[in-house]
Formats: C-alpha cells, sequence, structure tokens
C-alpha cells in the first residue's frame, strides 16, 4: 500500500512539473508570433507570463527589454536587460541595449559601464550590427563628456567605418573633436553650426576620400579662425597626413588659447621628430606646471627627458604618469622600455607582466 502511495505521489508530481512546461511552451510560441505580428502590448503581457513560468529564461527578458525600447519605455526596459545580462554574462547585445536604456534616464555612470561591457565583448575586427553601432555611439558620447577626447575619437572611428553617412552621429563627433566636455543635448544654437562641421569632417575623414577631409579642415578654420580648438584639430589632423605643417597650427590655438595643455603636448612630440629637444622640454615643463594630474603632460616630459639621454628623471616622469593612470597597458610599456635602458631587469619583467595582465583584461579597448 505505502509503494503504491509512493508511485502516486511520485506520478501526481510529474504531472505537475509538465503543467509549466506545456504553458511556457505555448506563452513563448504566442509571444513570439504576437511581436512577429507587432503586437507589441499582447507580445509583452505573453513574455511577461513566461518569465513568471521560467525566471531564467533569458531570451524573454531580452524580448521584454526590445519591447520595452521600441515603446520608448526606457525604465522598465533598463529593469528587464538587467535581468537578461545577470543570466548572460556574454551577452554584448544585452549590454548594449541596457547602456543604451541607461543612457535615456540619465544614468550615464551605469551607461557608461554597460556600454563599454557591451563593446570590449565584440572583437573589433567583427561587426556587431546597427545596434552595437548606436551603443558604441553613445559610448562615444560618454567617453567625450569625461574628457577622454582621444577614446571617444577611436571608438567613433569605429562607427564610422560601418555607418558610412549618417549626420545625426556628426554632433557627437564634432565634440569630441573641438573637445567639448559635453553631451550634444548641451549644444546652444550658437555652437551648433560650428560642432555639425567639425563632426562632418571628422566622419568625411574616415570615410570620404582624403581631399574631400582637407577641404572640410580648411572650410572649418576658414569659417571660425579664433574658435578654441579649432586650429588643434587641424593640427593633430596635419600631424598624421601633413607632420612637418602641424607645429604651425598648434602654435596657432597657443595664441587662441594660451593655457591648451593638448597643443604644448602635441608641440612636444612634434619637436622631439625635429630634434629640437630644447624647445621641447620648453613646452613639457609648461604643460606639467598647468596640469600637473595629466597624463599626458607627464607623458611628454618622461619622452623628452629619454630623448635627452636623461633616464632617470624620465623614470619619475613615467612613474607619476603611472600614479595617475596605474590601468594603462601602454604605460607599463614606457616603463618596461625605460627599466631596460637603466638596467633594471627585475623591475622591467614585473612591468612586461602587468602590461600584459592589463592588455588581457581590456581586450577590444582602444
Amino acid at each position: 500500500m505505502k509503494e503504491r502511495i509512493l508511485v502516486l505521489i511520485i506520478l501526481a508530481a510529474a504531472a505537475v512539473a509538465q503543467v509549466p512546461t506545456s504553458s511556457f511552451d505555448d506563452l513563448s510560441s504566442r509571444a513570439q508570433q504576437a511581436y512577429d505580428s507587432n503586437h507589441l502590448e499582447e507580445a509583452a503581457q505573453l513574455y511577461a507570463d513566461a518569465v513568471k513560468l521560467r525566471p531564467d529564461w533569458a531570451q524573454g527578458w531580452w524580448a521584454q527589454g526590445m519591447i520595452a525600447y521600441e515603446r520608448d519605455q526606457y525604465p522598465e526596459c533598463r529593469d528587464f536587460l538587467s535581468r537578461m545580462v545577470q543570466l548572460d554574462s556574454s551577452a554584448a547585445p544585452g549590454f548594449a541595449l541596457l547602456g543604451l536604456c541607461e543612457f535615456r534616464t540619465k544614468q550615464y555612470e551605469q551607461a557608461f559601464q554597460h556600454l563599454k561591457k557591451g563593446h570590449m565583448l565584440v572583437p573589433v575586427r567583427e561587426g556587431g550590427g546597427p545596434l552595437l553601432d548606436m551603443a558604441d555611439y553613445h559610448l562615444a558620447l560618454l567617453l567625450t563628456r569625461q574628457g577622454a577626447f582621444e577614446l571617444a575619437q577611436e571608438v567613433l572611428v569605429r562607427v564610422a567605418l560601418k555607418v558610412r553617412d549618417n549626420p545625426d552621429m556628426f554632433v557627437g563627433a564634432g565634440l569630441a573633436s573641438l573637445r567639448m566636455a559635453i553631451l550634444p543635448d548641451e549644444v546652444s544654437p550658437k555652437q551648433k553650426d560650428l560642432v555639425t562641421m567639425a563632426g562632418k569632417t571628422f566622419w568625411d575623414l574616415i570615410s570620404q576620400p582624403p581631399p574631400e577631409a582637407e577641404a572640410d579642415f580648411k572650410a572649418l578654420v576658414s569659417k571660425y579662425p579664433k574658435t578654441p580648438n579649432v586650429h588643434y584639430y587641424y593640427g593633430t589632423y596635419l600631424a598624421s597626413h601633413h607632420p612637418e605643417e602641424c607645429a604651425r597650427e598648434f602654435l596657432q590655438e597657443l595664441r587662441i588659447s594660451p593655457d591648451s595643455v593638448p597643443a604644448r603636448v602635441q608641440l612636444v612630440l612634434r619637436y622631439i621628430v625635429d630634434a629640437k629637444l630644447t624647445l621641447a622640454l620648453r613646452y613639457a615643463r609648461e604643460a606639467v606646471a598647468l596640469s600637473p594630474e595629466s597624463v599626458g603632460s607627464q607623458l611628454a616630459l618622461a619622452e623628452t627627458l629619454r630623448a635627452q639621454g636623461r633616464d632617470e628623471p624620465a623614470l619619475m616622469a613615467f612613474l607619476e604618469a603611472k600614479r595617475l593612470d596605474p590601468v594603462s597597458p601602454k604605460i607599463r610599456l614606457y616603463l618596461v622600455n625605460e627599466y631596460r635602458s637603466l638596467g633594471r631587469i627585475e623591475d622591467m619583467r614585473r612591468e612586461q607582466a602587468e602590461y600584459e595582465r592589463l592588455k588581457s583584461e581590456q581586450q577590444n579597448w582602444p
């Protein structure tokens, strides 16, 4: 008798367990059909019912997030995608969409971390599709807002190579190029033309033949000859394409913006190449005096001292740069070379190991 009761209990338990599975299959199928038919409200409810039966169904949370995003329900989208990425930490689209929702709700710090995560999950040589391109654009906006202008431009290059023509993105590219640490909706009406022109110039530099980008730069400088960072922007272009002409633009930038640290750093780099080390040291020391907490200033000073054969003082400047940016693989590599020059082999090996660790942790990051 006991055996029979036990068998009945087991059979009853099995029957109960089968009901949710059957109901889940039905709900998920109907939800997909409703979504495919653009019945978003019905699809949202069906997906909600389905994840109640199977809370670990990452695809269900993703679908709810997509529907909420399409309906401009950004807080709800954020909450759905937060659940999704907890279940699947390798889902680049999930982190991308989560970051976009957080951007919309003005949670910029969280948005930055999630957009960065989504970016790093996709190898540079692989296409991520329109969603990840849009996520990268917004990641660049947040880098610009932080003042990480060069990093923002590197991310934007990746976007522009795939999104060949999108005027809506020109403003974001213009802000990074002109070193304006604001978001597009903070651009004043008086600045809109300037920023758009700069952004179109950036986009053409990546996606159009060289003569078109050159014409864009000349038009920008001609129209805004006394605007801060216009000559600096043109100078960075010349540094890559006509290096012998770039110092002129950086010096012109200093006439407009006497306290410009970036212009000084760029002059240092040019003067090192030209073996004008006295001038390089002058501008490097000025950059450090103006902005001692600037990694670029410290690196400019370190490279100038190294070029002069003054390895001990150069090491001190490199170490200061490491203090300011302890997770930079590039700085560790500078230290590897400096310790090698000084014959400090153990220190060199330590920094080499740190370089390799940091490089591995920051795969697919500019």
